[in-house]
């Protein structure tokens, strides 16, 4: 799918190697695998890892393409194995489909044959749970007690149907009471490692979507073909910018195994220039949504923080200000401010959107909660992003409050004291 998203990219922009490179590279990094752009006289013209470029590749795979066939193949390279899959690029003219060069992907299985390893170890360790359980029940039924064996029945029955985390309830003394005891412990821990690997994958989507949309929304604005060579300088860097921060994020995603695991980078850090520099990486953004940004931003406030954190703090409380829009206002703004008084440091990101109903209010930080109401807006709702910002705050022991009415619009603060 990926090989033929970046043929129809390519075609379309044949003539700007810019693009075409930036396009390569973003889903080399997603699909985190080689892509190589080949033309029809086998040269490379395209690298994601730059290092191919203009040399001559002659395989199957590119052989079969430039014929016009789709083709894969599987390599076996000293302990690595890997799946190579190539597709045609055409080009329509007077004669009909012409192919005019070749898209190569190459993807180390090693990851995969570890996933398939994995799971066939977890099946294993699960039937002989459930073997172990089985012998159990046996010697159970064999001295009578029918209550037990039916209850413990039901709850393997139950766990094997996908309801992790089913608790039996019957009480029952002796070893029949141990059993069941500990057969709730093992559901709840199931229950618990199948609610984290699904937040895990909520973290990461919702993590990698906010340098998406920036990188989308700068190219979107540099597509519109008026800017100048200064400006297509200035937002190809800030795109480069977003992508190694993307980099950054999946290797701490994957490395982290738990959110509660984050640990801080903190040095003396100037939070207007932070909070400066992320207004103008979420501004041609807010410009696409027809939002308008204004801001209030003292110069030169100094805080001991973690940068990148605090980066994802502002980045994303802004974000939802602009995505949550009232659509049936004439009008949309935010407005974002950062002061400092005596004994205290305040950023307030101020909108006039949406809103939030009072009753939800105190869920908002809630890993997963969710708001929407599609008479306002056609956004997704609130949710992983949201518990990211209070955990950061936390973990930097300043305060985050919120106050906000439906179809008024939101004021989150941040208080550093």
């Amino acid at each position: 799918m990926i090989a033929n998203i970046v043929a129809d990219n390519y075609k379309r922009n044949i003539d700007d190697m810019i693009f075409s490179s930036m396009m390569v590279k973003s889903y080399g990094m997603q699909a985190e695998a080689r892509i190589l752009i080949i033309d029809e006289n086998k040269n490379v013209i395209i690298d994601n890892y730059d290092s191919y470029l203009d040399k001559k590749i002659d395989n199957a795979e590119i052989r079969s393409s430039l014929l016009g066939t789709p083709k894969s193949g599987i390599y076996k390279k000293e302990h690595n194995e890997v799946l190579q899959l190539s597709v045609p690029i055409t080009s329509n003219n007077a004669l009909g489909n012409e192919v005019v060069g070749t898209v190569l992907i190459s993807y180390s299985l090693n990851q995969v044959n570890q996933s398939i390893d994995d799971m066939k170890r977890d099946i294993i360790q699960i039937s002989s749970i459930a073997l172990i359980i089985s012998l159990i029940l046996t010697a159970i039924s064999a001295t009578g007690i029918t209550r037990s064996i039916r209850a413990l029945t039901e709850g393997v029955e139950k766990l094997n149907s996908g309801q992790l985390g089913y608790r039996i309830k019957l009480k029952a003394k002796g070893e029949e009471g141990k059993l069941i005891d500990t057969f709730n412990e093992m559901s709840e821990k199931l229950f618990r490692i199948e609610k984290h690997r699904k937040t895990m994958i909520n973290s990461i989507s919702h993590e990698l979507r906010t340098p998406l949309t920036s990188i989308s929304a700068l190219i979107d604005s540099l597509l519109m073909g008026n800017s100048s060579l200064e400006i297509y300088d200035e937002y190809l860097k800030d795109i480069k910018s977003e992508t190694d921060r993307m980099s950054e994020l999946v290797k701490y995603l994957m490395e982290s195994i738990k959110l509660e695991e984050m640990t801080l980078s903190l040095a003396e850090e100037n939070l207007s220039d932070i909070l400066n520099d992320t207004i103008k990486l979420i501004t041609p953004y807010a410009n696409k949504e027809k939002v308008v940004i204004n801001t209030k931003i003292e110069e030169n406030i100094i805080v001991k923080c973690d940068k990148g954190k605090i980066h994802e703090v502002f980045l994303n409380l802004i974000e939802n200000a602009i995505k949550y829009k009232d659509i049936n206002k004439k009008k949309s703004y935010v407005s974002i401010t950062l002061k400092k008084d005596v004994n205290n440091i305040s950023i307030i990101v101020e909108d006039n959107g949406v809103g939030i109903d009072e009753k939800n209010l105190n869920s908002i930080f809630n890993r997963g909660f969710r708001v929407l109401d599609d008479t306002l807006t056609k956004a997704d709702g609130y949710g992983i992003g949201l518990s990211i910002v209070k955990q950061i705050i936390d973990r930097h022991s300043w305060n985050i409050s919120v106050n906000s009415a439906k179809g008024v619009g939101t004021i989150f603060k941040i208080d550093i004291f």
